[in-house]
C-alpha cells in the first residue's frame, strides 16, 4: 500500500489535549490516526509503508518516523498502540499461566531473547491472545508516551467482526496483511479458529481460504465471509472469491464516529483495526 497523508480542515495541534492518538505498527507498516474526542471526528490519518527486513530493526525505523513527524511530537489526551504480528495464537484462559504461555509460544513460533511474551483478553470469549513483541519497541513507546494502551491488532479486528457479523450464521474473517492473511472463524457464538497464512498469488490465497472453509464445513450459500485489511474491494482476490462464496462483505469502522471528507478517497475496511482501536481502549 502506498503512503497516505490527509488532515481535516479542522485539525489543529494546539487542540491536542482533546485528541486521541491511535498508532498501529509492525513489519507491514506504520499508521496513525487522530480523533477529536470532543466532536467524535477523525481529523488526521497517515500511513507509512515500511521496508524492514528483520524485527530487530523495527524500533529504529519507527523512531525515525517519530523524529520527523510533527503530529506525533505533542501531548495527547490519550494514546493507544496496536501491534501487528502473525506470531500469535489463541490461548484458553485456563492455560494463561507463565509456564503455559512459554510452552505454547515455543510450539507455535520462534521468539528471540529480544522479544517478550504478552497476552490480551478477547472480550466475550474464553480465550486470550498470546503473542510476542520486540522489547526495544516497548522501550521506544515508553520514551515517547507517558501513558498508553498496547494490544495486538487482532483485538479491535475481532471486536469489529463480532459487532458486525450475523450470529445466526457461521463467519470467516479474512484480514489482508502485506505478505500474509489472518484468518479468524466464528461458529455461531463461538470463536473457533485463529491462524495466518503466507501467500504469493491468487492461487495460494484461494487454496487457503477454500480449504479452511471446507474443513470447517461452512455453507458456501448460507454462511458469510468478512474482509478487512490491505485489499481493494474490486481486486481480483475478491472477484475470485465471489465465484465460490455467496455472502461476502467488508468490515466497517465504528458508525458512531464522523469521518468527513478525510476518508473519501480510501476504503475504510483497509484501516478498520486502526480506526476501531479507540473503542477497545
Amino acid at each position: 500500500m502506498h503512503e497516505i497523508n490527509w488532515s481535516d480542515e479542522s485539525f489543529n495541534l494546539k487542540n491536542s489535549s482533546s485528541y486521541h492518538l491511535s498508532v498501529q505498527t509492525g513489519l507491514d507498516g506504520f499508521s496513525f490516526c487522530i480523533l477529536d474526542s470532543l466532536r467524535s471526528r477523525y481529523v488526521a490519518v497517515k500511513h507509512f509503508p515500511l521496508i524492514v527486513g528483520k524485527l530487530q530493526f523495527l524500533a529504529r525505523k519507527i523512531e525515525s518516523i517519530f523524529d520527523e513527524e510533527e503530529k506525533l511530537n505533542t501531548s495527547f489526551k490519550s494514546v493507544s498502540v496496536t501491534y501487528s504480528t502473525n506470531k500469535a495464537t489463541l490461548l484458553p484462559k485456563e492455560f494463561n499461566t507463565d509456564n503455559g504461555k512459554k510452552k505454547l509460544i515455543a510450539l507455535t513460533s520462534e521468539t528471540s531473547r529480544n522479544e517478550e511474551i504478552r497476552t490480551d483478553h478477547i472480550t466475550g470469549f474464553n480465550y486470550d491472545l498470546l503473542y510476542s513483541y520486540p522489547v526495544d519497541l516497548m522501550t521506544l513507546l515508553n520514551r515517547k508516551f507517558t501513558d498508553f494502551t498496547f494490544q495486538h491488532k487482532s483485538i479491535p479486528l475481532i471486536s469489529s467482526a463480532v459487532n458486525q457479523r450475523n450470529e445466526k450464521k457461521n463467519s470467516l474473517l479474512v484480514n489482508f496483511e502485506r505478505k500474509y492473511i489472518r484468518v479468524i472463524a466464528f461458529r455461531e457464538t463461538q470463536l473457533e479458529l485463529y491462524n495466518s497464512f503466507y501467500f504469493k498469488n491468487e492461487s495460494d490465497f484461494l487454496y487457503y481460504i477454500l480449504n479452511v472453509w471446507q474443513n470447517l464445513q461452512f455453507d458456501p450459500v448460507r454462511d458469510e465471509l468478512l474482509i478487512g485489511g490491505y485489499v481493494a474491494d474490486d481486486s481480483n482476490y475478491i472477484r475470485q472469491l465471489k465465484k465460490y462464496l455467496n455472502n461476502i462483505s467488508f468490515l466497517k469502522p465504528d458508525s458512531g464516529i464522523i469521518y468527513g471528507n478525510l476518508f473519501s478517497k480510501i476504503q475504510k475496511h483497509q484501516f478498520v483495526s486502526l480506526l476501531n482501536s479507540y473503542s477497545c481502549v
